[in-house]
């Protein structure tokens, strides 16, 4: 075990049900979904065997998301709770795009003990969002929705962490400072991104971002902390493997500890760290998802000064 290489995946990202109701400019749910891939749902017995063996290796964070809207997932609170109460000193994080996060649905995320949850919202005015996320999303419900839950975390005194997270585009941008003024005057913590290219998946996505969408870095560490789980069990290279490219092992079948010290991860870790391109996956060669956080956070900058 080192530093790089920790014997377990100090974070999780476990897909409980696969699907989304958004449609989004930046993302390749609609071309997964008319690929035919296999799409479902995690049996419950799959999911505590990944907690329960999880709870030996003490990561650092339990992502109840991976590439879906995971509270289409009516099983969500009770899998929140379940990691809580196995593994109570690991975070555990929601990303969703708020459409089902009503005031019931809320109760029950802060009943379960959730550590923290991004609402995925690209614009406050509805036509704009409507562009970006797809016409499933309505913007205004979303905002009620958020206001709903950072209302109840302070009558609750709950300790869940609540942020709105927005990817500046060339069709946002000039909106971020109102959209700063607004989120800041209710409470909520506004976090942005730039546009990623998801691995290559995203025709467009440098003209989406103006143009300033971040460059490949030379080293990704993801493999080198992070597990990603769809439904059925298969471990994906990475969050942005949406077309399962690199499928690296299957916790149905093998343990997680299995799996993470396999010999498929080990040889994806080394290509990485040998910088050698023709040795890596196509998806990691063609990927800006893992730009430095650094160069992410300055390219957002530059993009949201524009006029």
């Amino acid at each position: 075990m080192t530093a790089e290489h920790p014997s377990g995946p100090s974070r999780i990202q476990i897909q409980t049900q696969s699907g989304c109701n958004g449609r989004c400019a930046f993302c390749p749910n609609a071309a997964v979904l008319e690929s035919g891939l296999a799409q479902g749902r995690m049996p419950p017995e799959l999911f505590h065997k990944i907690i329960d063996e999880l709870a030996g290796l003490a990561p650092r964070r339990v992502s109840l998301y991976l590439m879906n809207e995971p509270l289409l997932d009516g099983r969500l609170a009770e899998f929140v709770r379940y990691v809580t109460d196995r593994i109570p000193d690991t975070a555990t994080l929601v990303t969703t795009n708020g459409t089902h996060l009503d005031e019931r649905c809320a109760e029950e995320l802060i009943a379960a003990g959730l550590s923290r949850i991004k609402v995925s919202l690209q614009s406050i005015h509805p036509e704009t969002n409507r562009r970006l996320m797809g016409p499933q999303i309505d913007a205004e419900r979303v905002v009620r929705n958020v206001l709903t839950l950072r209302r109840l975390i302070t009558e609750r005194r709950a300790k869940l962490d609540l942020r709105v997270s927005m990817v500046v585009t060339t069709l946002n941008a000039h909106e971020l400072p109102r959209t700063r003024r607004f989120w800041r005057n209710h409470g909520v913590r506004l976090v942005t991104s730039a546009v990623e290219n998801r691995g290559g998946s995203i025709e467009g996505a440098d003209t989406l971002s103006g143009g300033q969408m971040q460059a490949r870095s030379a080293y990704c560490i993801r493999p080198n902390r992070e597990m990603c789980i769809l439904f059925n069990g298969d471990v994906v290279l990475c969050c942005v493997d949406w077309f399962r490219t690199t499928v690296l092992g299957n916790v149905a079948r093998q343990s997680v500890a299995e799996v993470w010290n396999g010999p498929a991860f080990s040889e994806v870790r080394a290509a990485l760290a040998s910088k050698d391109l023709e040795k890596q996956p196509d998806i990691c060669v063609h990927c800006t998802e893992a730009a430095r956080p650094a160069a992410r956070r300055r390219l957002t900058a530059i993009f949201s000064r524009r006029p």
